[in-house]
């Protein structure tokens, strides 16, 4: 089984996954990690821009499915039964990964209702990247929709994950999201 999620920056994805990760003991890679492997490897510092421009340049050498196709390769050569992938974004990550496992694909979106809600929970994460004011956190979700197209992949998603509430309403969401969907996919 191979879970991913999906949502607008900030809902807490990348969260959502390391506590499936802690919880449930499963490996999890990124796209962000082959981007650094491939970096490295081209001898590149690991640079924002650097990290940019090597993304950049595989993509434009071998497509848009380039970093999900690799992370697939990955999986497919590890003996880990079940994987949590973060850093997928555009409906054709989600393409690749729906046509390599099938119904062993699981694609969770995480959302937060409320907009004020999520540009505090960015703000407490201390991101450089996040924008000053919720306005810049719409902008930036404009943006977002043009180059990713993340409504179209939010509506792809099987299951969502409501995170409104507080971290331990969240934790019990993630329990009942394992305990009562999950665990049936999982190998």
């Amino acid at each position: 089984m191979v879970l991913a999620a999906v949502g607008k920056n900030g809902t807490g994805k990348d969260f959502f996954l390391e506590y499936v990760a802690k919880t449930y003991d499963f490996p999890m890679i990124s796209i962000g990690d082959v981007v650094r492997e491939l970096a490295a490897q081209d001898g590149l510092e690991l640079t924002r821009d650097n990290l940019h421009a090597t993304s950049k340049k595989y993509m434009t050498a071998n497509g848009q499915t380039f970093f999900p196709e690799m992370i697939v390769k990955k999986i497919k050569e590890s003996d880990a039964p079940n994987f949590l992938v973060s850093g997928i974004r555009p409906p054709s990550d989600i393409e690749v990964f729906k046509k390599a496992f099938g119904d062993k694909f699981v694609l969770v979106d995480v959302v937060i209702s409320d907009d004020e809600v999520r540009y505090q929970r960015m703000l407490a994460r201390g991101s450089e990247r996040d924008g000053k004011s919720v306005e810049k956190l719409r902008e930036n979700d404009i943006h977002e929709e043009e180059i990713f197209h993340t409504s179209e992949s939010e509506k792809m998603a099987d299951y969502i994950m409501k995170n409104d509430g507080t971290v331990d309403d969240f934790y019990a969401g993630v329990k009942d999201f394992y305990d009562n969907y999950l665990k049936a996919k999982l190998d």
